[in-house]
């Protein structure tokens, strides 16, 4: 990812933004049921553990480019994100498949309560973590690079003996 956001900083002009958008995983998602006012927690969905080590080597990246003077940290924060399911089967099932989460809920509410309820309407709500990152002259590559340059000694053609 380091790679991805060094080409990143490479195609934005100083000053331009990137906006790294991702799940946050150190927050659990929810399962809840739909009600004429609000929602209803039914249950909670954890990260898989793959994702998870995902999203901590995404951390990695985007800590190492600000530390190397790619870009300024601006603004961040986040924000909760629904994902609508038309009853609880259609909840479990995207659950079954979706990579991002173990498969299984943790229920909150008693086998009684979700049958009664199956056919309501569900969501997954999920935290969103976003960061504004300006991207800046890099300093630190320019340094090394006048500095390599620096040391090199004139070099000298073999005809004339002229410094270039």
């Amino acid at each position: 990812m380091v790679d991805a956001l060094a080409e990143i900083h490479r195609v934005l002009a100083p000053g331009g933004i990137l906006v790294d958008a991702r799940p946050d995983s150190r927050v659990p998602a929810y399962a809840e049921r739909r009600k004429p006012r609000g929602f209803q927690r039914f249950g909670v969905v954890k990260t898989s553990r793959q994702e998870l080590t995902n999203d901590r080597a995404s951390d990695r990246a985007i800590t190492h480019v600000v530390r190397e003077g790619l870009f300024k940290r601006r603004r961040r924060g986040r924000f909760w994100h629904r994902v609508p399911f038309s009853d609880l089967a259609e909840l479990r099932k995207y659950l079954w498949e979706h990579q991002r989460f173990v498969h299984r809920a943790e229920w909150v509410v008693d086998g009684a309560t979700r049958k009664r309820h199956s056919n309501d309407q569900f969501v997954i709500r999920r935290a969103v973590r976003y960061e504004l990152l300006e991207a800046l002259h890099s300093p630190r590559k320019h340094l090394a690079r006048a500095t390599r340059l620096s040391r090199r000694a004139p070099h000298r053609t073999a005809l004339t003996g002229v410094a270039e």
